[in-house]
C-alpha cells in the first residue's frame, strides 16, 4: 500500500454530490404530488432512490481506511487503538443525535450511521477478503431474514410511518430489518467503502480497473433488474409492485440487487469525482464543491430544518408539480454551495464537524 497524506479532494466532492442527492430526492418526497409519474424526470428520480445515502455510506468508509492507514501501515497499535476509540465516540454520538433528530425527520440515517462507523471501526484492520465475505453475506442473507421477519410489519404505507418505533420490538426490527437504512445489510456499504479507502486510487490504472468494473456491474443490474420485473410479472403471480419489491432496484426493501447496485454506483460515482478533480482542480466550481463535500453533515441537517421546513410553510406538502419540487431542491443546494464557500473564509470545520467535534472531546 501507497502512501499519501495530501487529502483526496475528489471524496469530497463525492460527498457533496451525495448530499445533492439526498436533499432532491426528500424535496421530492415531501413536496411534489407526482404519484404514478411515468415521465423521464420520474424515472430519474426513481432511479437515484437510496443512492445518495448508499454513497455517503461508502465515502465514510473510505474515510475510516484514510484514516488509520498510517497507523496500519508503521504498525502502531496504540495510535490505532487511539483511533479506534475516536472513531467509537462519534459512533455513538450519532448514533443519540440521530435518535433525537428522527423526531423531527422520520427517514434519518444519522443513528444508523452511527451503528455503520462503530462497525466499521471494529473491523477495519481485517483482511479485505474477509471484508467481502461479510458484505455478501449481508446482502445474500437478507432475503432470507425477510422468511422470518415481516418487513411490513410496523409500516403504516399510507402515511409512510412506523407506527411502534418507540417499543423496543418496533425499535430493533426498525433498525436492524426494515426501516429506512437498516443496519442488515445496509452495513455492508460501509465496509464496501473500507475496501476502496485500501485501494491506490491515485494509481490510474487501478482506478480506471474499478470505473470500468463498477460500471459494467452498475448497468448490467439495471438491465437483469427490469428483466426480472418483467419476467416475474409475465411467468407468475406476482403483482407490479411485489415484482418491484423482489426484483427492483429501490432501497425499500433492500434486496441483493438494490445493495450492489448502490455498491457499484458509488464506486462509480467516486472515481468520476476524484478524476473530475484531478483535471479541472484550478476551476473555482471544483473547489466550491470540495468545500460543500466538507460540510456534509450540516447541509444534510439543514435541509431538513431549514430548506424543507420553510419549503413546506410557503407551499405546503405534497402540493407541487415534480418539476417544481426539483427545482427548489436545486436552489437549495446552490444556497449550501454559497454557505460553505462563505463559512470557509472563516473556519476550516462545518458547524456540525465542530459540533460533533466538541461534544466527543475529538
Amino acid at each position: 500500500m501507497i502512501q499519501h497524506k495530501q487529502r483526496i479532494q475528489g471524496y469530497d466532492v463525492a460527498r457533496a454530490l451525495a448530499v445533492f442527492i439526498m436533499i432532491i430526492v426528500h424535496f421530492n418526497l415531501v413536496l411534489s404530488n407526482a404519484d404514478n409519474n411515468e415521465s423521464t424526470l420520474a424515472s430519474l428520480l426513481n432511479l437515484i432512490q437510496g443512492k445518495g445515502a448508499a454513497l455517503f455510506v461508502v465515502i465514510a468508509g473510505a474515510g475510516i481506511s484514510l484514516m488509520i492507514r498510517n497507523s496500519l501501515l508503521l504498525n502502531d497499535k496504540i495510535r490505532l487503538k487511539e483511533q479506534q476509540v475516536l472513531l467509537s465516540k462519534r459512533a455513538v454520538f450519532l448514533f443519540v443525535f440521530g435518535l433525537i433528530f428522527t423526531l423531527v425527520w422520520p427517514a434519518d440515517i444519522l443513528h444508523s450511521y452511527g451503528c455503520y462507523i462503530l462497525i466499521g471501526a471494529i473491523v477495519v484492520t481485517r483482511h479485505s477478503a474477509y471484508l467481502w465475505i461479510f458484505i455478501l453475506l449481508l446482502i445474500l442473507s437478507y432475503p432470507f431474514i425477510l422468511e422470518f421477519v415481516d418487513y411490513e410489519k410496523g409500516w403504516n404505507w399510507i402515511t409512510v410511518e412506523y407506527t411502534n418505533l418507540w417499543s423496543f420490538n418496533g425499535f430493533i426490527r426498525n433498525f436492524f430489518i426494515n426501516g429506512f437504512n437498516p443496519v442488515v445489510p445496509w452495513v455492508a456499504f460501509i465496509l464496501a467503502g473500507i475496501w476502496l479507502g485500501r485501494q491506490n486510487i491515485h494509481s490510474k490504472h487501478i482506478r480506471n480497473t474499478i470505473l470500468g468494473v463498477s460500471t459494467t456491474v452498475f448497468v448490467l443490474i439495471q438491465m437483469i433488474s427490469k428483466r426480472l420485473v418483467e419476467a416475474s410479472q409475465n411467468f407468475t403471480n406476482l403483482t407490479s409492485n411485489e415484482a418491484m419489491s423482489f426484483f427492483g432496484t429501490e432501497p425499500m426493501p433492500p434486496m441483493p440487487l438494490f445493495m450492489i447496485s448502490g455498491i457499484s454506483w458509488a464506486f462509480m460515482m467516486i472515481t468520476i469525482c476524484i478524476w473530475i478533480t484531478e483535471k479541472l482542480k484550478h476551476i473555482p466550481v471544483c473547489n466550491f464543491l470540495v468545500k460543500t463535500g466538507q460540510m456534509a453533515f450540516t447541509h444534510y441537517i439543514s435541509h431538513v430544518v431549514i430548506g424543507l421546513m420553510v419549503c413546506i410553510i410557503i407551499f405546503g406538502e405534497n402540493n407541487l408539480a415534480q418539476w417544481q419540487a426539483v427545482s427548489l431542491a436545486l436552489i437549495y443546494c446552490s444556497i449550501c454551495i454559497v454557505f460553505s464557500v462563505l463559512w470557509s473564509k472563516k473556519y476550516k470545520k462545518g458547524p456540525m464537524s465542530m459540533f460533533i467535534r466538541y461534544v466527543t472531546k475529538t
